[in-house]
């Protein structure tokens, strides 16, 4: 991996560090510190506090978790799955058992123990197996495809499955990019927000995240090429740029900030949308412009910018917009733009 070029490409866009993923058969490497937490915080520690550490059958806080990672023989409460069945009523034996087995364990004995670091900090003697990201599902959309533009391989997804078996057992299991909620230890062990989730990625796909995330993509050609002959889009393109040729307010966006419009722009919504990328600017101004429409309204305020964010679940993301944030705000956080 040029894991240098995967960090420069990432930060801004992730939480925290990428982090490294590693097992070890014997003893853990130098340099890693045990710690007696869950199996599954040490991402949470090494992503946000830079740390190297690492868990086995004597670092450990959560027999849970030690035993689908199969470093710990578990007891007869979670071999049996009852785990499951004494503290969640819904689920059945059956079904509780077989979390516990098969696909979603490790046979114990499979290996010593696992361990985490940054992925910008790693010792020479880690060989990374795969990387773990937390970041939101728009960043997540992009970065699960790390395997699939190259084989078509799509990744797996997972849901109510105990994330020890998402983030050490499924990659050693299947090699493929695994985007996954977590369940609600792992995410309260890690801290998740509402709004974060988790990508897995083996170390052989992952350089494929500097050009999915790293390079610009012609987002207004691939949605004109997929629009019918018929479609409204076209009238409409048509009459905005009639209502623009005659809108001396359109002029001056276009000279200010280089923003093609058709309605009156106030200056503080113009700013936001210019801090985008390029490569979204077209697209975001003609969404923008289409929903003032739908709402009656013939000018665009900073306020419209961030309603229209909302109304396509992107508010979250937005809800600092034009706040004077470093580095082109959060649009440009969200695109890339540094």
């Amino acid at each position: 991996m040029d894991t240098q070029a995967i960090c420069n490409t990432l930060e801004g866009k992730i939480r925290g560090k990428p982090v490294a993923i590693s097992r070890f058969l014997q003893q853990p490497p130098a340099g890693f510190d045990g710690m007696q937490i869950d199996p599954c915080q040490i991402l949470r520690h090494a992503m946000d506090d830079g740390k190297r550490v690492y868990f086995d059958r004597e670092h450990q806080d959560c027999v849970h978790g030690a035993y689908i990672t199969g470093v710990h023989p578990g007891n007869e409460q979670i071999r049996s799955g009852r785990l499951l069945t004494d503290y969640i009523p819904v689920y059945n034996l059956d079904a509780a058992h077989t979390f516990n087995s098969g696909e979603y364990i490790l046979p114990q004995g499979t290996v010593k123990g696992f361990c985490a670091a940054p992925l910008d900090d790693l010792p020479a003697t880690m060989e990374v197996e795969w990387i773990v990201l937390v970041c939101t599902p728009a960043v997540a959309a992009l970065a699960g495809a790390a395997r699939a533009v190259k084989d078509g391989t799509r990744p797996d997804t997972a849901a109510g499955n105990s994330f020890c078996s998402d983030l050490f057992v499924t990659p050693m299991l299947t090699d493929n990019v695994i985007v996954t909620t977590g369940d609600m230890g792992g995410r309260m062990n890690n801290k998740l927000k509402e709004s974060e989730m988790f990508v897995i990625i083996p170390a052989k796909w992952a350089d494929n995240l500097v050009s999915i995330i790293g390079e610009i993509p012609d987002v207004k050609g691939i949605y004109e090429a997929t629009r019918p002959q018929d479609s409204p889009y076209w009238d409409r393109q048509k009459a905005k740029a009639e209502r623009a040729s005659g809108n001396a307010g359109a002029q001056q966006a276009l000279k200010k900030y280089g923003l093609e419009v058709s309605l009156d722009w106030n200056d503080d919504a113009l700013e936001a949308i210019s801090k985008a990328p390029k490569f979204v600017r077209k697209m975001a101004v003609g969404n923008v412009e289409d929903y003032a429409e739908e709402q009656g309204l013939d000018t665009v305020t900073l306020e419209v910018v961030k309603a229209q964010a909302e109304s396509v679940g992107m508010g979250k993301f937005m809800s600092k917009i034009g706040g004077g944030e470093k580095k082109g705000g959060l649009i440009g956080r969200l695109f890339g733009k540094r």
